[in-house]
């Protein structure tokens, strides 16, 4: 990694815990239409067979003067996270130190598929899904505050069942509001997206709930005023930021005919469901040789900026994630 790549990144040392930076437009406009790598070594870990890489965010620990990075990955048997260390500085290879496993719910087909995730403040979210028969899903909510010893929220998950694709969760993104959090949840391939609301408590709070307010579809979506175009990708992950004004945004990272590009829209959770998304920006990222986002995707998000991360397809002896901030 070059010194200025390095001195750039080190502005980012404090991810936003909320999810909110102040001007979110102007920040994907600043994105760089490429990624540079960061590489971290596999060392002897053992990891489950088949699948691949899905969802990925990162944060730094002030406390342990470290970056962590988080993966999603799926397998033939269990859907799992491995945790991946960087130096403060990212000058040096990082290395995995924790791979964790996420519980299924105990029926068949497994929920062996974890999706695209998303950050907010020391709590990650995960979708798991049954991607054979594609009709269950949940979602789970984890404290990652030591990263070596998740501790799964469990008062929060939210179970999903349905007709095949339909209540997938290939995809999910939260954002703190003012008053309470703003969950999306993606189904197979981002056809639909479900919008959950807290009930306004902690979300370490017992008493902490989700509910169901409003499904948007893109089959029935109003496109009349989407820029630059009027495609919604196939988005293996999606994240939600906030700006200042609490104004709410979606990011979506995708692969379209080998091309990698990421998506902006606004959300308005006041409009008429067909009228909830709508679509700003786009932008084509040109990643490292082997990096796709339609393998794993997602968004730093921190006081100054967005970061949009990528990854190969699998884990190597040596991994080299991108980086395009």
């Amino acid at each position: 990694m070059t010194c200025a790549l390095a001195a750039c990144l080190a502005v980012l040392s404090a991810s936003h815990a909320c999810g909110q930076i102040a001007n979110v437009v102007g920040a994907f406009e600043k994105i760089p239409g490429e990624g540079t790598l960061l590489t971290f070594q596999r060392g002897a870990i053992d990891l489950p067979r088949g699948g691949h890489l899905q969802g990925i965010q990162m944060r730094f620990d002030e406390a342990a003067r470290r970056h962590f990075v988080f993966m999603s990955h799926d397998s033939t048997t269990v859907a799992y996270l491995a945790i991946v260390e960087f130096p403060a500085d990212l000058t040096a290879e990082g290395r995995i130190v924790h791979v964790h496993t996420f519980p299924g719910d105990g029926r068949l087909p497994p929920l062996r598929h974890a999706g695209g995730i998303q950050l907010v403040g020391d709590v990650l979210v995960v979708g798991l899904e049954d991607n054979q028969q594609k009709t269950r899903s949940e979602i789970q909510f984890w404290n990652v505050a030591k990263v070596e010893q998740p501790v799964q929220l469990e008062h929060l998950t939210i179970r999903r069942s349905g007709a095949p694709k339909d209540k997938t969760a290939g995809a999910v993104g939260i954002v703190k509001r003012e008053k309470d959090y703003l969950l999306a949840v993606a189904n197979w391939d981002s056809r639909a997206i479900d919008f959950y609301t807290s009930n306004g408590k902690p979300l370490d709070d017992p008493q902490c709930r989700f509910e169901f307010e409003v499904r948007w579809r893109d089959a029935a979506a109003d496109k009349g005023n989407w820029q630059p175009d009027k495609a919604f990708g196939e988005y293996q992950a999606m994240n939600l930021v906030a700006d200042a004004d609490e104004n709410l945004f979606l990011i979506g990272p995708h692969t379209a005919s080998g091309k990698d590009f990421v998506d902006l829209f606004a959300i308005d959770m006041r409009a008429e469901p067909n009228r909830l998304v709508r679509k700003l920006e786009s932008k084509r990222i040109s990643l490292p040789v082997g990096n796709h986002f339609r393998h794993a995707g997602g968004v730093w998000i921190t006081t100054d900026g967005l970061a949009i991360l990528s990854s190969p397809r699998n884990f190597n002896t040596k991994t080299r994630i991108s980086i395009a901030r």
